[in-house]
């Protein structure tokens, strides 16, 4: 009887050794952090869309309350690139916030809003004043509902 319990016990350590090796190779390594999945009420993610050959990210990092913080990239084919931080609130489904760049030589920081859809966000284009780098009338944004960024499972792939 207790020969049969200990070929029993051996063989349960066995298995179990097996099984934690296995699980343990499975796991892919990753050495580039990504923002995570947006759950729930936060927007916290990667949004992406693609455009022809032009392909744009909304990289929502953090989220603290109305405030959140993220990076933009606007990766144009055979066109200048800008990407840069994206700060701002986020509030009734609207990211409002400050895009900050450099282009040509000059940095620029102007006014870039996102509305919340049921599959990720929609950018928001509106007069700008003389400078151009704030809307003119906040009253008067419209969407274009034909370029939704949406949420990527992958990451960025424009930040690679």
């Amino acid at each position: 009887m207790k020969k049969v319990f200990k070929i029993t016990i051996g063989i349960l350590v066995i298995i179990i050794v097996a099984t934690s090796i296995y699980y343990l190779k499975e796991k892919p390594a990753t050495n580039v952090e990504q923002p995570p999945i947006a759950v729930g009420k936060s927007v916290v993610g990667c949004y992406e869309v693609q455009l022809g050959k032009d392909l744009y990210s909304l990289a929502i990092l953090s989220q603290a309350g109305k405030a959140f913080e993220g990076t933009l990239r606007f990766k144009n084919y055979q066109k200048d690139s800008s990407s840069g931080p994206y700060k701002g609130t986020y509030i009734d489904g609207i990211l409002f916030g400050e895009y900050s760049f450099q282009s040509e030589g000059m940095d620029s920081v102007i006014q870039v809003l996102f509305k919340k859809s049921p599959d990720g966000f929609i950018r928001g284009y509106g007069e700008m004043n003389a400078a151009g780098d704030r809307f003119a009338n906040l009253n008067n944004i419209t969407y274009d509902s034909s370029a939704v960024f949406e949420l990527s499972i992958q990451g960025c792939q424009s930040s690679q």
